[in-house]
């Protein structure tokens, strides 16, 4: 059987330069000048027995190179880990900060008291706009639950906005006529007779919201408070007070004064 040669980078020499080597195909070269072993290593006749030898060995070296290449390229080739599903606890956590299940209603007081406590709580976790909507669909069961889906297939194929969402909470549980009758409350806002100025400035900050064009400014904000406060408040702010929280600290320091010379009066009539 006829030995094929695989090596393309090695060049034979011999040194009787009359000695020739016949490769298959019938042509024949002279060994004793450099002469390229053909690519792909064709089977040679009358090889001398030491260079069959040597050519042998080379053979098994470049065999071996090749076997521990693949090896290497195998082993450092990196086994991607799989994939472990991310659990969003928030889904529990808001629960259990107070957020509970919404199936729709017709009293837009009702929704209002719902979104108020699911806004706080959303507050508290401090979510992006996209998982805020996330999490608050995922409270919604009965008809509610039927109403998001209606509205969430009227936008496809793309997502829903925060903000569109919001729109079209208020319009289904918030409607137009109740935000415009909040809206007049606002601005028709005094402080009652028996109303603390805190309980009066919670009141505002409820109420704001819906009139918020009014409200632009601090000074705006501050005239209208103001301007429902008790007579006998207000006639004690001398000057007209444009930082709000100035404002809050200085009728709650007037309330006070009101209060304690109120006390001394009936303690004189006694």
């Amino acid at each position: 059987m006829s030995t094929r040669i695989a090596i393309n980078s090695r060049r034979l020499r011999h040194p009787s330069s009359s000695s020739r080597i016949r490769w298959a195909g019938g042509r024949s070269r002279g060994v004793g000048v450099d002469a390229p072993i053909p690519p792909g290593g064709a089977p040679v006749i009358g090889l001398p027995p030491e260079y069959a030898q040597i050519f042998q060995m080379a053979f098994q070296a470049q065999a071996q190179a090749q076997a521990q290449l693949l090896a290497q390229a195998h082993a450092s080739t990196p086994v991607p880990a799989p994939a472990v599903p991310t659990i969003d606890r928030n889904y529990e956590r808001i629960k259990k900060m107070g957020a509970t299940e919404f199936e729709g209603t017709l009293d837009p007081e009702i929704a209002e008291r719902w979104w108020k406590k699911v806004e706080d709580v959303m507050n508290l976790v401090n979510c992006t706009p996209e998982n805020r909507l996330k999490y608050i669909v995922s409270l919604f069961v009965g008809n509610a639950l039927i109403w998001w889906r209606s509205v969430k297939r009227g936008y496809e194929p793309r997502e829903i906005t925060w903000a569109e969402f919001q729109k079209e909470f208020d319009d289904k549980y918030r409607p137009k006529m109740y935000r415009d009758k909040k809206r007049m409350e606002f601005l028709n806002l005094v402080q009652g007779d028996d109303q603390t100025v805190a309980e009066y400035e919670l009141r505002f900050a409820a109420l704001a919201k819906y009139a918020l064009e009014a409200i632009t400014t601090q000074k705006d904000r501050c005239y209208h408070f103001e301007q429902g406060l008790r007579p006998e408040i207000k006639r004690g702010l001398a000057i007209r007070i444009t930082n709000f929280k100035t404002l809050i600290e200085s009728a709650v320091r007037m309330e006070e004064a009101v209060m304690e010379d109120k006390k001394k009066g009936e303690e004189k009539r006694k």
